[in-house]
């Protein structure tokens, strides 16, 4: 076999291996969603919220994470504030509340739960959708896809700021980053609020998260090449989109993955931007918070260890220069 033609055996063979990294990341993820430690709520008086809890959990053992509350107007609350996906009220008539923007998935999975108990029961159960998806977004799917439109932005963005910079000094490269991922924002929040009319609402807090969400994955690949060369572009391809996206939760919820990628989903920049732009988009902000210090801390980290890596790398091009020359002749 020729040189050129073993380096385009090499490439075809590390493309097919990509494939099937992203495949297998993706496949084995969301195959088979299956709710793991939901958390949904009870309303209503102490005795019959335990015997409702003690059901669920005797008819679907760690499927739920139950929390009791005294009344539905406080389940009510934590729905919207995204403490839970949604809440039953046992009597004196059942109801449930659901929340279809905040999962679709999930929303099925009560709504279906309901369903069965309805027909268990010969009892009318009631559903109310406190946040139910616009038909601008009847799928729930303009988050997700956003945050995987970005995955791309931040990996190729990073890797041309790697070729074009690549003998500039770190905080050249952080500061490309930081523009692209301010202008990525912007770009994101006219389409999905502007142009394709996506979002209604929260024009600020879409651009904030998509900007903030890009640095998240740009300026850790960028500490990484700076480390490894163009191999750290991988590096951020595997953690990100192979990994990342995959755990993400953004075609069902984190807590329908199996657990590897359940215990990584909020973890990684990808599910966390996937939830916070929900939550921006649909709930006017609230649940954010994890999302946004998971964000926050990949972006700071990755440009405090690419400015640290490039400083220890100018002092060690340096102690040559200082060394002596060596004595004269005695």
């Amino acid at each position: 076999m020729t040189p050129d033609n073993r380096k385009l055996a090499v490439g075809l063979g590390a493309i097919m291996l990509a494939v099937f990294a992203i495949v297998g990341s993706n496949v084995a993820a969301n195959h088979e969603p299956k709710p793991h430690n939901v958390p949904v709520g009870i309303a209503g008086q102490p005795r019959v919220v335990r015997a409702a809890a003690n059901a669920i959990r005797r008819r679907a053992p760690g499927a739920f994470e139950i929390h009791e509350y005294a009344s539905l107007d406080a389940a009510r609350a934590a729905v919207l504030h995204r403490k839970i996906y949604g809440a039953l009220r046992p009597e004196p008539t059942p109801l449930v509340l659901v929340a279809t923007a905040a999962s679709p998935a999930v929303s099925r999975l009560l709504q279906q739960a309901s369903a069965a108990a309805e027909k268990r029961t010969g009892q009318r159960v009631a559903v109310r959708d406190l946040v139910p998806l616009p038909s601008s977004d009847s799928t729930g799917a303009t988050a997700f896809s956003a945050v995987l439109s970005l995955i791309i932005a931040g990996i190729f963005g990073s890797t041309l700021i790697f070729v074009l910079a690549r003998e500039r000094p770190a905080h050249v490269r952080v500061a490309a980053m930081f523009t692209l991922g301010i202008g990525a924002g912007l770009i994101t929040a006219l389409v999905t609020n502007v142009v394709v009319g996506a979002f209604s609402q929260n024009f600020l807090g879409v651009w904030g998260i998509a900007s903030l969400y890009v640095l998240a994955m740009g300026l850790p690949i960028i500490a990484f090449q700076l480390m490894v060369g163009l191999a750290g572009t991988a590096i951020g391809a595997l953690m990100f989109l192979v990994i990342g996206n995959s755990a993400s939760g953004g075609s069902s919820a984190p807590e329908l993955l199996p657990g590897f990628w359940r215990a990584v989903s909020q973890l990684l920049p990808p599910g966390a931007a996937t939830t916070a732009m929900r939550d921006v988009a649909y709930f006017h902000g609230h649940g954010t918070t994890h999302a946004l210090v998971v964000l926050a801390l990949w972006a700071v980290l990755g440009a405090a260890l690419a400015i640290t890596v490039d400083w220890v790398r100018g002092r060690g091009a340096l102690a040559p220069a200082r060394q002596p020359t060596g004595s004269g002749a005695s």
